[in-house]
């Protein structure tokens, strides 16, 4: 395996305290397993928020650490469709919050939680607040669209407001994007 050390799992804990020191920005990918139409698959949101946090931590290095990514979110209202994941929003949030405040423990102090689906984003706007409140750390939350809403706009087919929700022209797009095959 090729160690990569944008990945927070792959250093040591001698490294780690060496990352703690530069600073860098930590990101918890966090996604869900859902029901994305009878076109996309159940991994659409995990593979495109990874994606993205990925792409950023090669692009910058030294200046960005990716967690191992979450992939389970808030499913409450997906549980109909076969294969759907949910976990309890109390159970997210708490969970969530241990891995913030980790980090926080070990030093690092820029903390970014980004996310697949939208339905999680009350719970880790929470999780930010409170990490923020019971650690020495700065921490927000997006949602991945809102990194993109400029050229989104701009190539959108589909009129307002339709298009750009759940398993729609976007995430469609996207995901054929970085995996046409």
């Amino acid at each position: 395996m090729e160690r990569k050390p944008y990945l927070y799992q792959h250093l040591t804990w001698p490294e780690m305290r060496e990352a703690a020191k530069a600073q860098p920005v930590v990101i918890l990918p966090i996604g869900s397993v859902e029901d994305h139409g009878r076109h996309l698959p159940l991994d659409t949101d995990n593979f495109i928020i990874w994606s993205i946090c990925e792409a950023a931590a090669q692009a910058a290095p030294g200046e960005i650490l990716l967690l191992p990514q979450i992939p389970y979110g808030f499913e409450t209202h997906h549980m109909d469709f076969p294969g759907t994941i949910d976990i309890h929003m109390e159970h997210l949030l708490h969970f969530v919050l241990d891995v913030t405040k980790s980090v926080a423990h070990h030093g690092f102090r820029h903390i970014l939680i980004a996310d697949g689906h939208g339905s999680n984003m009350p719970i880790l706007d929470l999780v930010a607040r409170r990490t923020i409140l019971e650690t020495e750390a700065a921490c927000g939350c997006f949602l991945w669209p809102s990194l993109a809403v400029k050229v989104i706009n701009e190539l959108r087919e589909s009129e307002a407001p339709g298009g750009m929700a759940h398993a729609c022209e976007l995430e469609t797009s996207v995901y054929l994007h970085l995996d046409p095959g």
